[in-house]
C-alpha cells in the first residue's frame, strides 16, 4: 500500500512537472519580459512600487484586460476585431444616454445587449459571408464611431447628476476590502473566460477552429454557427468596457477608447497567441496587459509625452508579430 502511495504520488508530480514545462514553454518570454519590466520601472522611479501606484496601475488597466478577454478569442480563431474601441465609446455614450431615461440597470443591461448584438452582426457577416474579418470590423468600427457622435451630438454626457449615479461611481471609484471595484470586475471576467476556454466545448472549438479549419468541418461541426461566438463576445467585452471607462471618466464620449484596438491586439500577441489561430491561453493575455500596462504606467510617472508612447506601442506590436511568427516556424 505504501509503494502503491508513493507511484501516484510520483505520477502526480510528474503530471505538474509536465504542465508546468508546456507552460513555460509558451510563456517563458513574456514571463521573463514581465519581470524585467518591474525591475527596471522599480529603478526607473522610486514611485512605482508603492502600493498607491499599484492600485493605479490594477485600475488603468481595467478597460485593456476586459476587452482583451475578447480579443483572446477572436483572434485564437484567425479573426481579428478593429472596432473594440469605437464599441467601447459607444457603450459609455448609451449607458450615460439610457440612465436619463430608465433605471440605472436597465441602462446597463441594454448597453451590454446591444453591443453584444453589434458584435454577433459582425460575426454573422463573417461567417455566413466568408469576408475577410480585418474589412467587415473596420467597418464597423467606422459605422460605430459615427453612431456614437449621433447620438451625442459630438458632446460628452455627463451621469454624475443622474438617479442611479451612485451605482456607477461605486464602480469607478470604491473598493472591497482594499481593493478597486475595477481589479474585481477584471479579475471576473479573467476567470469567466478561462473557464470558457477550457472547461466547456465552445472553449474546445474555438481552439479547433484556429488550428485546423477543416477538421472541425469534417467532424460534422457546423463552422458558421460558432464563428460568431467570438465576436458576439467581444461585443459583450466592449459594453462592459465601455461601462467601466464611463465610471472612470465621469461622462459617456464619443471618443473615449481610440486606440485601444491597438493595446488589445498587442497585449493578446504579446502573450504568447498566435495571429493564424489555435494557439495562446488567457493567463498570457493577462501578462501582456500587465506589461503595456506596466510600459505606459512608467512613462506617465516619467512624464514622457504621449506621441512617444504611440510610438513605443506600434513597435511593440511589430516584434511581438515577428516573434510569434519565428516561433510558429520552429514548431
Amino acid at each position: 500500500m505504501q509503494n502503491y502511495n508513493k507511484q501516484i504520488e510520483k505520477q502526480s508530480q510528474t503530471g505538474l512537472m509536465y504542465i508546468v514545462k508546456s507552460y513555460l514553454k509558451t510563456q517563458a518570454i513574456p514571463l521573463i519580459v514581465l519581470f524585467l519590466m518591474v525591475i527596471i520601472s522599480s529603478f526607473l522611479s522610486p514611485v512605482f512600487l508603492s502600493m498607491a501606484n499599484a492600485q493605479n496601475l490594477v485600475v488603468q488597466i481595467a478597460l485593456s484586460m476586459v476587452v482583451s478577454m475578447g480579443m483572446f478569442i477572436v483572434i485564437l480563431t484567425g479573426g481579428i476585431d478593429l472596432s473594440v474601441g469605437s464599441l467601447v465609446a459607444l457603450s459609455g455614450v448609451l449607458a450615460a444616454g439610457f440612465m436619463r431615461t430608465m433605471s440605472v440597470w436597465w441602462a446597463l443591461l441594454f448597453t451590454i445587449a446591444i453591443c453584444t448584438f453589434l458584435g454577433a452582426f459582425t460575426g454573422l457577416i463573417v461567417a455566413k459571408l466568408k469576408i475577410a474579418p480585418f474589412i467587415v470590423t473596420l467597418g464597423m468600427l467606422s459605422f460605430v464611431s459615427g453612431l456614437s457622435y449621433w447620438y451625442t451630438q459630438s458632446s460628452p454626457i455627463s451621469w454624475r447628476t443622474l438617479e442611479g449615479a451612485y451605482v456607477i461611481n461605486f464602480i469607478g471609484s470604491s473598493k472591497i476590502f482594499g481593493i478597486p471595484v475595477l481589479a474585481v470586475i477584471w479579475v471576473v471576467m479573467i476567470l469567466i473566460t478561462a473557464f470558457i476556454m477550457r472547461r466547456t466545448i465552445i472553449g474546445r472549438i474555438m481552439y479547433g477552429i484556429g488550428g485546423n479549419e477543416t477538421a472541425v468541418k469534417l467532424s460534422g461541426i457546423d463552422i458558421s454557427k460558432w464563428k460568431i461566438f467570438p465576436y458576439a463576445f467581444s461585443g459583450f467585452c466592449c459594453g462592459l468596457g465601455g461601462i467601466l471607462l464611463m465610471s472612470r471618466l465621469g461622462v459617456g464620449s464619443p471618443t473615449s477608447g481610440t486606440g485601444l484596438e491597438l493595446d488589445c491586439i498587442a497585449a493578446v500577441v504579446i502573450g504568447g497567441t498566435s495571429f493564424s489561430g489555435g494557439i495562446g491561453n488567457v493567463s498570457g493575455v493577462v501578462i501582456g496587459v500587465f506589461i503595456l500596462g506596466i510600459i505606459n504606467n512608467i512613462l506617465d510617472l516619467l512624464n514622457v509625452p504621449s506621441y512617444p508612447q504611440l510610438m513605443l506601442k506600434g513597435a511593440i506590436i511589430v516584434l511581438a508579430v515577428i516573434l510569434s511568427t519565428i516561433r510558429e516556424r520552429r514548431q
